[in-house]
């Protein structure tokens, strides 16, 4: 066996540049190492210090800031995707967003699940008229997350990648004198972490791996896409799917909620809410529309034409979309209060409202509320304990009158 130090010094080619006698890529000074290993790994700074460092830039008002991450949830098929393309088009094209002040730069939209982004994009270009020309997409599979093991995390391979093309994007925009990275979106969540959603562990680590992702380009923030999970109360559904750590570890969370889809005008009316944003106000509600367009020229095999859809600013007055949202929930409480009747009318075992709920399947509250008024409005009588409901004969022109 050669002893270790004749191997070394037999060897004259450099494992880094393979030239002879390189003096450029020597290997440390194992007593340089040394003085290195004692240094603090964390800096201690002044509190002056902390003070003057200035404070992120506003990349899209109220929504994204540069070396911040920001989570928008939402029901899958609300919207999420075009309204972040749409975001991307405006910071592209230097661009208000909705009236929400933006500052101009490039933007890299990752994406994840295989949507039609293609035709979304020439909705965008051919409908409305964006210049795109800023805006740059990556078709990721591999889960950003790391791999989590008692040793600590390994850095996966999706996150590796996608490292790689942001600094390729990021020196190539430079190289070119072309406006630098200012936003990154990531759709969706679920399909860029691996591993279990609900569990701090995972989450935590999977916003680890994006921060790192994300410190490669310090002036550009990123957008989470991700879907809704549960909530008690008055706001069921209407925050993100999984562990609280969404919202502790994040800087901003945001809310897009889809209202009733209008299939003979083709718009749904959205709201986006701001449901946390770190040291600053919450803003108002952003009302948007999703609106189905016709790709010019295109036709599919069925002779039909191709759409897809684009955001717009929703101009109506508050006291318009107020007067629609009441007339909605109005419809709403209506169809649970039918639902519960013919409950009452079609299974004498309901003879409550723990009985009732799983014949209509839903919450008690709900159930309970809907009990409630159709007493009040004399549709039913409640029977003796253990005795089923009694509807009325305005209870029975109710659901008559609903061709029930």
């Amino acid at each position: 066996m050669i002893p270790v130090t004749d191997a070394f010094a037999d060897a004259t080619d450099c494992d880094v540049c393979g030239r002879d006698s390189c003096e450029e890529h020597l290997p440390p000074d194992p007593a340089d190492a040394q003085s290195a290993s004692r240094q603090p790994r964390l800096r201690v700074f002044r509190a002056s210090e902390i003070i003057e460092t200035p404070g992120p830039n506003e990349i899209v008002e109220a929504i994204v800031w540069s070396g911040c991450l920001t989570v928008l949830p939402a029901e899958s098929g609300a919207g999420k995707t075009f309204v972040l393309l749409d975001l991307a088009a405006a910071v592209s094209a230097e661009m208000l967003w909705h009236q929400r002040q933006t500052m101009a730069g490039s933007v890299l939209y990752v994406s994840y699940e295989g949507d039609a982004l293609g035709r979304r994009l020439r909705a965008l270009r051919d409908v409305q008229g964006q210049r795109l020309e800023h805006l740059y997409i990556i078709r990721a599979s591999d889960p950003l997350s790391p791999r989590v093991t008692r040793e600590g995390e390994e850095r996966s391979i999706g996150e590796r990648t996608a490292t790689e093309a942001i600094l390729t994007l990021r020196d190539e925009l430079a190289a070119t004198e072309r406006p630098p990275l200012r936003v990154v979106i990531v759709d969706t969540v679920r399909a860029s972490l691996a591993g279990n959603e609900d569990s701090s562990e995972h989450v935590s680590a999977y916003l680890r791996a994006v921060r790192r992702l994300m410190a490669v380009v310090p002036e550009a923030g990123c957008v989470l896409a991700h879907h809704a999970g549960w909530q008690d109360g008055d706001t069921q559904r209407k925050r993100e799917r999984g562990s609280s750590a969404w919202r502790g570890n994040v800087d901003a969370t945001l809310y897009l909620e889809a209202g009733e889809y209008d299939a003979d005008t083709g718009e749904a009316p959205l709201t986006l809410r701001t449901l946390k944003v770190r040291d600053g106000e919450k803003p108002g509600p952003l009302h948007l529309i999703r609106r189905r367009v016709e790709l010019p020229g295109e036709i599919d095999r069925h002779g039909q034409p191709v759409t897809s859809c684009v955001i717009e600013r929703d101009r109506r007055s508050r006291s318009d979309r107020d007067a629609e949202r009441a007339q909605a929930e109005a419809e709403a409480q209506r169809e649970t209060d039918l639902a519960v009747l013919r409950a009452m009318r079609d299974y004498p075992a309901a003879t409550n409202i723990n009985r009732l709920r799983p014949y209509v399947g839903l919450r008690m509250e709900a159930v309970s509320e809907a009990v409630a008024r159709i007493l009040r409005a004399a549709w039913a009588q409640e029977g003796k304990r253990g005795h089923p409901f009694t509807l009325t004969a305005a209870g029975m022109s109710a659901l008559n009158g609903h061709h029930l």
